[in-house]
């Protein structure tokens, strides 16, 4: 092969791997929140990793019809994850803490693949949750969510994680952090973007009385969502609180 034959493969190359975390976490840039943390990526979803509070900042995942009709059966095996000298919170943490290993991706989002629906269960992925937070009104939240994909062709961009607003305290020999709160942001190209914020105990009321703007769970989390879309829409969906029916 010739010399611009090698340098055409070379460039090919290169731009696979620099593509390829995107694919794997099924998220374009324009999606993925600002990283404040250490940056944990799978096929599956990506986060940003607090180390000091042991849990993500952020999990952000593409959801589609492929992700919600898929038939892989549920996995109950918690795993303990770590990526060099980065380590995730673990089982033990949880032992006897009277907290749920609350997941920030759903299992259910998951189901299109028995792989998909394991990476759930990584340690990376939990987060403390009082249990009738994370089985009540946080469940119906997820289900809520899955039920805006709309038509086969539909992609929701979502985004979930703590605010460190209100904490209660620590469990575990890592002292992991208790969060006073929980979000979840959701864009859809078609609809534009739709937002929630809940604290961290039993939700009463419709979920509609806990929808709120991205820009404030923005101001209140320090996060900074879907940098990479286009200013004017970036400001136009993190502004606007309008029900998805």
């Amino acid at each position: 092969m010739n010399i611009a034959g090698n340098i055409r493969k070379l460039v090919v190359t290169v731009g696979l791997f620099v593509l390829i975390p995107l694919c794997l976490c099924g998220q374009g840039l324009e999606y993925r929140p600002v990283v404040n943390g250490v940056l944990i990526e799978n096929p599956h979803y990506c986060l940003d990793f607090n180390t000091g509070h042991k849990q993500p900042n952020w999990v952000c995942y593409s959801l589609t019809p492929a992700h919600v009709t898929g038939r892989a059966p549920r996995s109950s095996t918690f795993r303990n994850g770590r990526r060099g000298n980065v380590s995730s919170a673990t089982t033990d943490d949880y032992k006897g803490s009277g907290y749920d290993r609350g997941h920030l991706c759903p299992a259910a989002d998951m189901k299109l693949s028995r792989e998909a629906m394991t990476a759930t269960f990584l340690m990376w992925n939990m987060s403390p949750q009082e249990p009738s937070f994370n089985r009540g009104g946080w469940a119906q939240l997820e289900a809520l969510v899955r039920g805006y994909i709309d038509g086969a062709t539909d992609t929701l961009h979502v985004v979930t994680g703590p605010v460190f607003i209100g904490n209660k305290g620590s469990i575990g020999a890592n002292s992991v952090t208790i969060p006073g709160f929980f979000y979840k942001v959701i864009y859809c190209p078609r609809r534009g973007g739709i937002a929630f914020l809940m604290p961290n105990r039993r939700i009463s009321g419709p979920l509609k009385s806990w929808q709120v703007s991205i820009d404030l769970i923005e101001a209140l989390s320090g996060m900074d969502f879907f940098p990479g879309l286009p200013d004017e829409r970036e400001n136009e969906i993190e502004a606007q609180v309008e029900w998805w029916e």
